[in-house]
């Protein structure tokens, strides 16, 4: 079963929160919430709140948080606040503040990590060359 919680809207650039999510995947809920909960970013506690959430609308489902894993979460571009910096000889400088939506599915299903093999032609060579 899987559980889909957002938060849209966030007042945090994509770029700034990105490299937080990439070592959630695949943790279980609550190893995840401790993870961000000493991570010291801003993009951290937003996401604590989100995966608090997470695990409140797992409860409402019967499952445990301790059960329940991380199978993907994302961080969207949002909508771009505009403003205007006055610059000299009378000339403006447009500058965005970004937003970004953050999504985050949990499953209750062992989300696996698939790393491909090394190989190495010279690793294949010698098996050969022992048969």
């Amino acid at each position: 079963m899987d559980i889909t919680v957002k938060n849209l809207f966030s007042k945090i650039s994509p770029r700034k929160a990105r490299p937080i999510l990439h070592g959630l995947r695949g943790m279980t809920a609550t190893a995840a919430k401790n993870a961000l909960f000493f991570t010291d970013k801003k993009g951290a506690r937003i996401l604590v709140e989100l995966v608090k959430s997470g695990i409140a609308a797992a409860k409402e489902n019967y499952l445990e948080a301790d059960k329940i894993f991380v199978k993907s979460i994302c961080c969207n571009e949002g909508p771009r606040l505009k403003r205007h910096m006055p610059k000299s000889k009378g000339r403006t400088y447009l500058k965005q503040k970004r937003m970004s939506h953050f999504t985050l599915v949990l499953t209750d299903e062992a989300v696996i990590k698939e790393d491909k093999p090394k190989t190495d032609d010279k690793a294949k060579n010698i098996k050969k060359e022992e048969k």
